[in-house]
Protein backbone atom coordinates (compact mmCIF):
# COMPACT_ATOMS: atom_id res chain seq x y z
CA UNK A 1 0.00 0.00 0.00
CA UNK A 2 1.39 3.09 -0.65
CA UNK A 3 1.67 5.58 2.20
CA UNK A 4 2.97 9.44 2.44
CA UNK A 5 5.77 7.88 4.13
CA UNK A 6 7.46 7.84 0.14
CA UNK A 7 6.72 11.33 0.21
CA UNK A 8 8.20 12.25 3.87
CA UNK A 9 4.59 13.98 4.49
CA UNK A 10 2.53 13.34 7.44
CA UNK A 11 2.63 9.39 8.78
CA UNK A 12 -0.11 6.83 7.75
CA UNK A 13 -1.20 4.61 10.40
CA UNK A 14 -4.38 1.96 10.84
CA UNK A 15 -5.79 4.39 13.31
CA UNK A 16 -5.42 8.25 12.98
CA UNK A 17 -3.71 10.46 15.35
CA UNK A 18 -7.18 13.01 15.14
CA UNK A 19 -9.57 9.95 14.99
CA UNK A 20 -10.33 10.68 19.11
CA UNK A 21 -8.74 14.00 19.09
CA UNK A 22 -10.39 15.66 21.75
CA UNK A 23 -9.55 18.89 20.11
CA UNK A 24 -11.99 18.15 16.89
CA UNK A 25 -14.58 20.73 16.84
CA UNK A 26 -18.11 19.02 18.72
CA UNK A 27 -20.35 21.05 16.38
CA UNK A 28 -20.58 18.30 13.46
CA UNK A 29 -23.65 16.21 14.23
CA UNK A 30 -23.50 12.98 16.17
CA UNK A 31 -25.34 10.00 14.93
CA UNK A 32 -26.12 8.99 18.36
CA UNK A 33 -23.10 6.38 18.57
CA UNK A 34 -20.87 8.95 19.54
CA UNK A 35 -19.21 9.52 15.98
CA UNK A 36 -19.12 12.37 13.66
CA UNK A 37 -22.16 12.28 12.09
CA UNK A 38 -21.03 13.90 8.15
CA UNK A 39 -19.76 16.60 6.53
CA UNK A 40 -20.34 20.33 6.75
CA UNK A 41 -21.39 21.31 3.15
CA UNK A 42 -19.88 25.00 2.37
CA UNK A 43 -22.22 27.25 3.93
CA UNK A 44 -24.52 24.04 5.56
CA UNK A 45 -24.75 21.43 8.03
CA UNK A 46 -23.67 17.78 8.15
CA UNK A 47 -26.59 15.89 6.86
CA UNK A 48 -27.17 12.21 8.98
CA UNK A 49 -30.46 12.77 8.76
CA UNK A 50 -30.58 8.82 7.77
CA UNK A 51 -27.74 7.30 9.78
CA UNK A 52 -27.68 4.39 11.96
CA UNK A 53 -24.93 2.79 14.67
CA UNK A 54 -21.58 1.99 13.67
CA UNK A 55 -21.56 -0.52 16.94
CA UNK A 56 -22.29 -3.70 14.32
CA UNK A 57 -19.82 -2.62 11.84
CA UNK A 58 -17.12 -1.59 14.50
CA UNK A 59 -17.21 -5.47 16.45
CA UNK A 60 -16.97 -6.85 12.92
CA UNK A 61 -14.03 -4.77 12.38
CA UNK A 62 -12.49 -5.32 15.55
CA UNK A 63 -12.89 -9.43 14.44
CA UNK A 64 -11.47 -8.59 11.14
CA UNK A 65 -8.28 -6.86 12.85
CA UNK A 66 -8.23 -9.93 15.30
CA UNK A 67 -8.30 -12.47 12.90
CA UNK A 68 -6.99 -11.06 9.13
CA UNK A 69 -10.81 -12.42 8.22
CA UNK A 70 -11.77 -11.32 4.88
CA UNK A 71 -15.82 -12.61 5.80
CA UNK A 72 -15.37 -10.28 9.26
CA UNK A 73 -13.99 -7.32 6.86
CA UNK A 74 -16.97 -8.00 4.40
CA UNK A 75 -19.38 -7.80 7.12
CA UNK A 76 -17.81 -5.03 8.86
CA UNK A 77 -17.70 -2.89 5.03
CA UNK A 78 -21.12 -3.81 4.26
CA UNK A 79 -22.42 -2.98 7.68
CA UNK A 80 -20.47 0.90 7.56
CA UNK A 81 -22.43 1.55 4.53
CA UNK A 82 -25.75 -0.33 4.46
CA UNK A 83 -26.72 0.41 8.59
CA UNK A 84 -24.12 2.65 9.81
CA UNK A 85 -24.14 5.46 7.04
CA UNK A 86 -27.73 4.48 5.53
CA UNK A 87 -26.65 3.82 2.52
CA UNK A 88 -24.29 5.15 -0.69
CA UNK A 89 -25.69 8.02 -0.80
CA UNK A 90 -25.65 9.05 2.65
CA UNK A 91 -21.89 7.95 2.94
CA UNK A 92 -20.64 9.97 0.12
CA UNK A 93 -22.42 12.93 1.66
CA UNK A 94 -19.58 11.92 4.14
CA UNK A 95 -17.16 12.88 1.96
CA UNK A 96 -17.62 17.00 1.96
CA UNK A 97 -14.50 18.20 1.80
CA UNK A 98 -12.89 15.96 0.32
CA UNK A 99 -15.53 16.00 -2.76
CA UNK A 100 -14.11 19.29 -2.76
CA UNK A 101 -10.72 18.33 -2.84
CA UNK A 102 -10.98 16.26 -5.51
CA UNK A 103 -13.13 18.45 -7.52
CA UNK A 104 -10.28 20.40 -7.73
CA UNK A 105 -8.19 17.80 -8.27
CA UNK A 106 -10.12 16.35 -11.41
CA UNK A 107 -10.77 20.40 -12.66
CA UNK A 108 -6.48 20.44 -12.28
CA UNK A 109 -6.52 17.17 -14.48
CA UNK A 110 -8.97 18.73 -17.51
CA UNK A 111 -7.11 21.79 -17.44
CA UNK A 112 -3.70 19.69 -17.58
CA UNK A 113 -5.65 17.99 -21.00
CA UNK A 114 -6.40 20.83 -22.42
CA UNK A 115 -4.41 23.97 -21.59
CA UNK A 116 -0.85 22.14 -20.28
CA UNK A 117 0.81 21.86 -16.84
CA UNK A 118 1.58 25.34 -17.04
CA UNK A 119 -1.39 27.05 -17.45
CA UNK A 120 -3.13 24.64 -14.95
CA UNK A 121 -1.26 25.32 -12.78
CA UNK A 122 -1.69 29.09 -12.86
CA UNK A 123 -5.44 28.40 -11.33
CA UNK A 124 -3.29 27.97 -8.31
CA UNK A 125 -1.12 30.55 -9.21
CA UNK A 126 1.86 27.86 -9.35
CA UNK A 127 2.87 28.31 -13.16
CA UNK A 128 6.69 27.91 -12.40
CA UNK A 129 6.54 24.48 -11.21
CA UNK A 130 5.78 23.08 -14.24
CA UNK A 131 9.54 21.71 -14.71
CA UNK A 132 9.60 20.76 -11.10
CA UNK A 133 9.31 17.39 -9.68
CA UNK A 134 5.42 16.17 -9.55
CA UNK A 135 5.65 15.74 -6.13
CA UNK A 136 6.94 19.15 -5.12
CA UNK A 137 3.83 20.23 -7.13
CA UNK A 138 1.14 18.80 -5.68
CA UNK A 139 2.33 19.71 -2.51
CA UNK A 140 2.31 22.91 -3.24
CA UNK A 141 -1.04 22.51 -4.33
CA UNK A 142 -2.60 20.70 -1.11
CA UNK A 143 -2.28 23.89 0.40
CA UNK A 144 -4.83 25.32 -1.65
CA UNK A 145 -7.21 22.04 -2.88
CA UNK A 146 -7.23 20.79 1.38
CA UNK A 147 -5.36 23.29 3.45
CA UNK A 148 -4.82 22.95 7.34
CA UNK A 149 -8.16 22.55 8.96
CA UNK A 150 -9.18 21.22 12.61
CA UNK A 151 -12.12 19.23 11.92
CA UNK A 152 -12.43 15.11 11.43
CA UNK A 153 -13.53 16.03 7.90
CA UNK A 154 -10.47 18.50 6.93
CA UNK A 155 -7.76 16.24 8.15
CA UNK A 156 -9.02 13.29 6.19
CA UNK A 157 -8.66 15.43 3.18
CA UNK A 158 -5.61 16.18 3.83
CA UNK A 159 -4.10 13.06 4.76
CA UNK A 160 -5.59 11.47 1.44
CA UNK A 161 -4.10 14.10 -0.45
CA UNK A 162 0.11 13.58 1.16
CA UNK A 163 -0.77 9.92 1.00
CA UNK A 164 -1.48 10.29 -2.83
CA UNK A 165 1.50 12.04 -3.33
CA UNK A 166 3.47 9.02 -1.57
CA UNK A 167 2.08 7.09 -4.18
CA UNK A 168 3.02 8.74 -7.02
CA UNK A 169 6.71 9.36 -4.77
CA UNK A 170 6.97 5.51 -4.71
CA UNK A 171 6.78 5.36 -9.04
CA UNK A 172 9.53 7.72 -9.38
CA UNK A 173 7.83 10.31 -11.41
CA UNK A 174 9.37 12.88 -13.21
CA UNK A 175 8.03 16.31 -13.32
CA UNK A 176 4.65 17.68 -13.05
CA UNK A 177 4.73 18.57 -16.89
CA UNK A 178 6.12 15.41 -17.73
CA UNK A 179 2.91 13.60 -16.35
CA UNK A 180 0.52 11.58 -18.74
CA UNK A 181 -3.46 12.99 -18.86
CA UNK A 182 -3.49 8.72 -17.44
CA UNK A 183 -0.84 9.45 -14.47
CA UNK A 184 -2.85 12.73 -13.74
CA UNK A 185 -6.24 10.58 -13.24
CA UNK A 186 -4.79 7.75 -11.34
CA UNK A 187 -3.49 10.54 -8.95
CA UNK A 188 -7.43 11.92 -8.36
CA UNK A 189 -7.71 8.20 -7.69
CA UNK A 190 -5.50 7.26 -5.62
CA UNK A 191 -6.80 10.53 -3.48
CA UNK A 192 -10.49 9.17 -3.59
CA UNK A 193 -9.55 5.61 -2.39
CA UNK A 194 -7.30 7.33 0.49
CA UNK A 195 -9.88 9.35 1.50
CA UNK A 196 -13.00 6.84 1.85
CA UNK A 197 -10.24 5.11 3.48
CA UNK A 198 -9.67 7.93 6.08
CA UNK A 199 -13.33 8.24 6.41
CA UNK A 200 -14.23 4.39 7.15
CA UNK A 201 -11.24 4.47 9.70
CA UNK A 202 -12.24 7.79 11.09
CA UNK A 203 -15.81 5.99 11.86
CA UNK A 204 -14.62 2.64 13.80
CA UNK A 205 -11.81 3.63 15.03
CA UNK A 206 -13.09 6.91 16.90
CA UNK A 207 -13.88 4.99 20.39
CA UNK A 208 -11.04 2.72 19.47
CA UNK A 209 -10.46 -1.16 18.54
CA UNK A 210 -8.58 -3.91 19.61
CA UNK A 211 -5.51 -4.29 17.65
CA UNK A 212 -2.50 -6.84 17.06
CA UNK A 213 0.42 -5.74 19.69
CA UNK A 214 2.47 -6.61 16.66
CA UNK A 215 3.32 -3.26 14.09
CA UNK A 216 3.46 -6.27 11.29
CA UNK A 217 0.18 -7.24 11.71
CA UNK A 218 -1.38 -3.95 11.84
CA UNK A 219 0.47 -2.96 8.66
CA UNK A 220 -1.28 -6.27 7.36
CA UNK A 221 -4.29 -5.16 8.40
CA UNK A 222 -4.05 -1.75 6.56
CA UNK A 223 -2.89 -2.97 3.52
CA UNK A 224 -5.96 -6.13 3.35
CA UNK A 225 -8.34 -3.18 3.82
CA UNK A 226 -7.09 -0.85 1.34
CA UNK A 227 -6.29 -2.94 -0.82
CA UNK A 228 -9.95 -4.47 -0.37
CA UNK A 229 -11.03 -0.65 -0.94
CA UNK A 230 -8.77 -0.61 -4.35
CA UNK A 231 -9.89 -3.92 -5.05
CA UNK A 232 -13.61 -3.09 -5.46
CA UNK A 233 -13.74 0.23 -6.72
CA UNK A 234 -10.61 1.06 -9.16
CA UNK A 235 -10.85 0.89 -12.66
CA UNK A 236 -14.18 0.92 -12.87
CA UNK A 237 -14.47 4.72 -12.87
CA UNK A 238 -11.88 4.52 -16.07
CA UNK A 239 -15.10 5.51 -18.59
CA UNK A 240 -16.75 8.05 -16.87
CA UNK A 241 -12.91 10.05 -16.54
CA UNK A 242 -12.61 9.46 -20.37
CA UNK A 243 -14.93 12.72 -20.81
CA UNK A 244 -13.14 14.81 -18.91
CA UNK A 245 -11.57 17.55 -21.28
CA UNK A 246 -15.24 17.90 -22.35
CA UNK A 247 -16.49 18.98 -18.64
CA UNK A 248 -17.66 22.12 -17.09
CA UNK A 249 -16.98 23.22 -13.73
CA UNK A 250 -20.23 21.78 -12.79
CA UNK A 251 -20.45 18.41 -14.41
CA UNK A 252 -16.87 18.01 -12.76
CA UNK A 253 -18.84 18.37 -9.64
CA UNK A 254 -21.26 16.00 -10.52
CA UNK A 255 -18.56 13.31 -11.45
CA UNK A 256 -17.21 13.35 -8.41
CA UNK A 257 -20.59 13.00 -6.41
CA UNK A 258 -21.08 10.13 -8.78
CA UNK A 259 -17.65 8.97 -8.04
CA UNK A 260 -18.09 8.86 -4.29
CA UNK A 261 -21.64 7.44 -4.56
CA UNK A 262 -20.68 4.44 -6.64
CA UNK A 263 -17.90 3.86 -4.83
CA UNK A 264 -19.24 3.12 -1.42
CA UNK A 265 -21.95 1.25 -3.28
CA UNK A 266 -19.28 -1.28 -4.44
CA UNK A 267 -17.73 -1.44 -1.59
CA UNK A 268 -20.85 -2.41 0.12
CA UNK A 269 -21.93 -5.61 -2.74
CA UNK A 270 -18.45 -6.28 -2.20
CA UNK A 271 -18.04 -7.01 1.24
CA UNK A 272 -22.10 -8.69 1.43
CA UNK A 273 -19.82 -11.15 -1.11
CA UNK A 274 -17.51 -12.07 0.97
CA UNK A 275 -19.70 -12.53 3.90
CA UNK A 276 -21.74 -15.47 1.49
Amino acid sequence: MGTSKGYGGPGSGLVPSWADDPAVPTSEASNGDGVDGGEAEPGGNPDATTAGSFQGARGNFTRFAKTGSDRALGSAMSGYVRTGTGGARQAARRMGTSRASAAGLLRLARDFQQLGATDALARFDLAALAGRPAVDAFAAIAEFVCPPGGSVDEAISRQAMFEAIGDLAELGVGSFESLSPTEMQEFFLSFVLHSIEGRVMADLCIKGITLPDDPAAVEAIQDQLHDFIEGCTRGVFSDELDRLPNLDDVQVKQVVEGIYEDAFELIAAAGEELRK
